[in-house]
Protein backbone atom coordinates (compact mmCIF):
# COMPACT_ATOMS: atom_id res chain seq x y z
CA UNK A 1 0.00 0.00 0.00
CA UNK A 2 2.77 2.15 0.67
CA UNK A 3 4.52 1.88 -2.22
CA UNK A 4 1.49 2.32 -4.12
CA UNK A 5 1.04 5.82 -2.37
CA UNK A 6 4.53 6.61 -3.42
CA UNK A 7 4.31 6.06 -7.08
CA UNK A 8 0.76 7.75 -6.89
CA UNK A 9 2.51 11.04 -5.19
CA UNK A 10 5.59 10.51 -7.55
CA UNK A 11 3.16 11.02 -10.52
CA UNK A 12 1.33 13.88 -9.03
CA UNK A 13 4.27 15.70 -8.60
CA UNK A 14 5.88 14.71 -12.40
CA UNK A 15 1.90 15.96 -12.95
CA UNK A 16 2.87 19.35 -11.35
CA UNK A 17 5.78 19.77 -12.91
CA UNK A 18 4.93 19.11 -16.28
CA UNK A 19 1.92 21.77 -15.45
CA UNK A 20 4.39 24.33 -15.08
CA UNK A 21 6.84 23.76 -17.73
CA UNK A 22 4.09 24.51 -20.03
CA UNK A 23 3.63 28.11 -18.67
CA UNK A 24 7.33 28.89 -18.46
CA UNK A 25 7.39 32.45 -20.83
CA UNK A 26 10.45 32.40 -22.63
CA UNK A 27 11.22 36.22 -24.10
CA UNK A 28 11.78 35.89 -27.83
CA UNK A 29 15.32 36.18 -29.08
CA UNK A 30 16.27 40.05 -29.78
CA UNK A 31 15.83 41.62 -33.31
CA UNK A 32 19.30 41.36 -35.46
CA UNK A 33 19.65 44.24 -37.97
CA UNK A 34 20.89 41.56 -40.97
CA UNK A 35 23.86 43.78 -42.45
CA UNK A 36 25.82 43.40 -45.64
CA UNK A 37 29.82 44.01 -45.47
CA UNK A 38 31.42 44.25 -48.82
CA UNK A 39 33.32 46.40 -51.31
CA UNK A 40 34.94 45.04 -55.14
CA UNK A 41 36.89 47.63 -57.42
CA UNK A 42 38.96 48.15 -59.48
CA UNK A 43 42.22 50.16 -58.82
CA UNK A 44 44.59 51.54 -61.06
CA UNK A 45 44.21 48.46 -63.16
CA UNK A 46 44.07 45.83 -59.93
CA UNK A 47 41.47 44.20 -58.60
CA UNK A 48 40.87 45.06 -55.05
CA UNK A 49 37.83 43.35 -52.58
CA UNK A 50 36.96 43.85 -49.18
CA UNK A 51 34.26 41.77 -47.28
CA UNK A 52 35.67 41.16 -43.30
CA UNK A 53 34.96 44.53 -41.07
CA UNK A 54 32.29 47.41 -41.47
CA UNK A 55 32.05 50.45 -39.62
CA UNK A 56 29.56 52.91 -39.36
CA UNK A 57 29.77 56.84 -38.68
CA UNK A 58 28.63 60.24 -38.92
CA UNK A 59 29.46 63.71 -38.78
CA UNK A 60 27.06 66.11 -36.68
CA UNK A 61 26.54 69.57 -36.09
CA UNK A 62 23.60 69.95 -33.95
CA UNK A 63 21.93 73.59 -33.62
CA UNK A 64 19.30 74.30 -30.90
CA UNK A 65 18.17 77.22 -32.67
CA UNK A 66 18.34 76.41 -36.04
CA UNK A 67 18.95 73.37 -38.24
CA UNK A 68 21.08 70.66 -37.15
CA UNK A 69 22.94 69.40 -40.43
CA UNK A 70 25.05 65.36 -40.57
CA UNK A 71 26.85 63.18 -42.55
CA UNK A 72 26.72 59.63 -42.92
CA UNK A 73 29.75 57.52 -44.01
CA UNK A 74 30.16 53.17 -44.00
CA UNK A 75 33.71 52.04 -44.09
CA UNK A 76 34.41 48.73 -45.60
CA UNK A 77 38.20 47.07 -44.46
CA UNK A 78 39.88 43.53 -44.89
CA UNK A 79 40.68 41.05 -41.73
CA UNK A 80 43.61 43.08 -40.78
CA UNK A 81 41.34 46.58 -41.04
CA UNK A 82 44.48 48.39 -42.22
CA UNK A 83 42.95 48.93 -45.76
CA UNK A 84 39.75 49.53 -47.32
CA UNK A 85 37.05 51.77 -49.11
CA UNK A 86 34.93 54.76 -47.17
CA UNK A 87 31.86 55.89 -48.63
CA UNK A 88 30.00 58.92 -47.17
CA UNK A 89 26.79 61.35 -48.02
CA UNK A 90 26.40 64.26 -46.71
CA UNK A 91 24.14 66.39 -45.84
CA UNK A 92 21.24 66.17 -44.15
CA UNK A 93 19.66 68.85 -42.43
CA UNK A 94 16.48 68.59 -39.62
CA UNK A 95 15.50 70.48 -36.80
CA UNK A 96 16.80 69.06 -33.76
CA UNK A 97 14.55 67.64 -31.07
CA UNK A 98 16.77 67.56 -28.48
CA UNK A 99 17.87 64.07 -29.58
CA UNK A 100 20.91 64.56 -31.76
CA UNK A 101 19.33 62.89 -34.48
CA UNK A 102 16.74 63.21 -37.36
CA UNK A 103 13.79 61.34 -37.15
CA UNK A 104 13.39 58.24 -38.75
CA UNK A 105 11.52 59.17 -41.98
CA UNK A 106 13.77 62.34 -42.61
CA UNK A 107 16.37 60.36 -42.29
CA UNK A 108 14.75 57.61 -45.05
CA UNK A 109 13.59 60.74 -47.24
CA UNK A 110 17.08 62.00 -47.38
CA UNK A 111 18.35 58.62 -48.77
CA UNK A 112 15.69 58.43 -51.06
CA UNK A 113 16.49 61.52 -52.42
CA UNK A 114 19.88 60.90 -53.46
CA UNK A 115 20.40 58.02 -55.41
CA UNK A 116 22.11 59.59 -58.09
CA UNK A 117 24.52 62.03 -55.65
CA UNK A 118 26.92 63.82 -57.19
CA UNK A 119 30.91 63.97 -56.05
CA UNK A 120 31.55 65.87 -53.25
CA UNK A 121 34.59 67.53 -53.44
CA UNK A 122 34.14 70.68 -50.91
CA UNK A 123 35.44 70.33 -47.03
CA UNK A 124 32.08 72.53 -45.87
CA UNK A 125 29.92 70.16 -44.30
CA UNK A 126 26.71 72.35 -45.76
CA UNK A 127 27.63 71.17 -49.13
CA UNK A 128 26.01 68.04 -50.47
CA UNK A 129 27.19 64.76 -52.11
CA UNK A 130 28.84 61.47 -52.07
CA UNK A 131 32.58 61.09 -51.73
CA UNK A 132 34.71 57.56 -51.96
CA UNK A 133 37.89 57.58 -49.71
CA UNK A 134 40.45 54.66 -50.28
CA UNK A 135 43.11 53.25 -48.07
CA UNK A 136 45.70 51.08 -49.98
CA UNK A 137 48.18 48.62 -48.48
CA UNK A 138 50.73 50.84 -47.56
CA UNK A 139 48.08 52.63 -45.62
CA UNK A 140 48.58 55.55 -48.15
CA UNK A 141 44.63 57.75 -48.30
CA UNK A 142 43.45 58.37 -51.95
CA UNK A 143 40.71 60.21 -52.27
CA UNK A 144 37.68 61.10 -55.28
CA UNK A 145 38.02 63.84 -57.19
CA UNK A 146 35.82 65.00 -60.44
CA UNK A 147 38.59 67.49 -61.73
CA UNK A 148 41.01 64.63 -63.63
CA UNK A 149 40.36 61.99 -66.37
CA UNK A 150 38.67 58.85 -66.24
CA UNK A 151 36.35 56.85 -68.02
CA UNK A 152 33.85 56.83 -65.68
CA UNK A 153 32.54 59.64 -62.77
CA UNK A 154 29.40 58.43 -61.29
CA UNK A 155 27.93 56.95 -58.12
CA UNK A 156 24.39 55.33 -58.25
CA UNK A 157 22.81 53.96 -55.17
CA UNK A 158 20.68 50.88 -56.46
CA UNK A 159 19.13 50.08 -53.15
CA UNK A 160 17.90 51.49 -49.83
CA UNK A 161 16.30 49.46 -47.48
CA UNK A 162 15.98 50.32 -43.67
CA UNK A 163 16.21 48.05 -40.95
CA UNK A 164 16.84 48.30 -37.64
CA UNK A 165 17.63 46.42 -34.10
CA UNK A 166 18.57 47.63 -30.48
CA UNK A 167 21.90 48.83 -31.35
CA UNK A 168 19.77 51.67 -33.60
CA UNK A 169 18.67 52.44 -37.54
CA UNK A 170 20.54 51.40 -40.55
CA UNK A 171 20.05 52.32 -44.04
CA UNK A 172 21.50 49.37 -45.96
CA UNK A 173 22.27 50.20 -49.57
CA UNK A 174 24.34 48.63 -52.61
CA UNK A 175 26.09 51.29 -54.78
CA UNK A 176 28.30 51.14 -57.67
CA UNK A 177 30.50 53.75 -58.57
CA UNK A 178 33.52 54.96 -60.56
CA UNK A 179 35.91 57.70 -59.87
CA UNK A 180 39.33 59.40 -60.22
CA UNK A 181 40.98 58.77 -56.92
CA UNK A 182 43.73 62.12 -55.81
CA UNK A 183 46.59 60.87 -53.30
CA UNK A 184 46.43 62.73 -50.17
CA UNK A 185 49.17 64.85 -50.97
CA UNK A 186 48.35 65.73 -54.09
CA UNK A 187 50.82 63.92 -55.65
CA UNK A 188 49.48 61.47 -58.16
CA UNK A 189 45.90 60.31 -59.58
CA UNK A 190 44.73 56.94 -60.55
CA UNK A 191 41.55 55.33 -61.75
CA UNK A 192 38.32 53.49 -59.43
CA UNK A 193 36.26 51.30 -61.99
CA UNK A 194 33.40 49.12 -61.84
CA UNK A 195 32.97 49.72 -57.32
CA UNK A 196 30.13 47.68 -56.35
CA UNK A 197 30.01 48.34 -52.07
CA UNK A 198 26.94 47.00 -50.29
CA UNK A 199 26.98 48.06 -46.67
CA UNK A 200 24.64 50.52 -44.34
CA UNK A 201 24.74 53.81 -43.15
CA UNK A 202 23.77 54.16 -39.78
CA UNK A 203 21.61 57.23 -37.84
CA UNK A 204 22.62 57.27 -34.39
Amino acid sequence: MNKLFTLVGGAAILTLVSCNNKHEVVPPPLKTAELECSCKATINGSVYEYTDTCTYNNEKIINTSGLSKGAYSALVQNEQMTEGVEISLRTLQWFDDGSSNPTVEEWKDFFDANTEPAYYVNDALNINGVSVKWTDANGVVWHSDTTLYCSGIDFLFTEFVHDSDQTGNYMKFKGIFNCPLIKSDNSDTICLENGVVKTSFKRE
